[in-house]
């Protein structure tokens, strides 16, 4: 497999994991999270590398469900109900923003990542954003966001390779 690449400058063909789908998983939006919600939620990012494993989450999860243009969404597995994926999405009036997007090690690769950010698009096109912004911290991230459509500020090709060792912003139009 080869490395990731540099926000998708030269992405490999993954059209097996395309073809997989999220089918039956639980989409939620978080209004009033248990204890046991935070502590589940607390628990994916620290694994998946998006807090550190000192912190509490509950101040983020706080801050997103009382927000004014805020939505917590969360994706359950059907037999148990367990969070396996979580994604904040919201917009400060000028761009729409994806926040916390998080799949759990043992569910990636399912779909279940385009399908969060094919909900928060929804969501801020419906708010009538012109686009959707997200900070990037790794290139397997910006990867990602590259074969969803994101690009850098600046047209990939038109600058040098971005800078893998501090967080990028990526971006897409919403306008259809």
């Amino acid at each position: 497999m080869p490395a990731p690449s540099p926000y998708g400058q030269t992405l490999a063909d993954n059209s097996a994991d395309a073809a997989k789908s999220g089918a039956g998983i639980l989409l939620e939006q978080l209004k009033s999270p248990s204890d046991g919600d935070i502590t589940a939620i607390t628990v994916l990012w620290i694994a998946t590398g998006l807090i550190p494993a000192i912190r509490d989450a509950r101040q983020d999860i706080e801050n997103c469900i009382n927000a004014d243009h805020g939505s917590l969404i969360v994706a359950r597995h059907p037999d148990d109900g367990h969070i396996i994926a979580t994604m904040m999405t919201g917009h400060d009036g000028i761009f729409g923003w994806i926040h916390y997007l998080a799949i759990a090690p043992h569910a990636q690769s399912n779909g279940i990542g385009r399908a969060l950010v094919d909900l928060a698009e929804d969501i801020l096109r419906f708010s009538r954003l012109p686009e959707i912004r997200v900070t990037i911290e790794s290139p397997a991230a910006g990867d990602f966001y590259a074969k969803l459509g994101y690009e850098l500020p600046n047209n990939v090709t038109d600058q040098a390779s971005p800078d893998t060792n501090r967080n990028t912003i990526m971006r897409k139009s919403l306008v259809q």
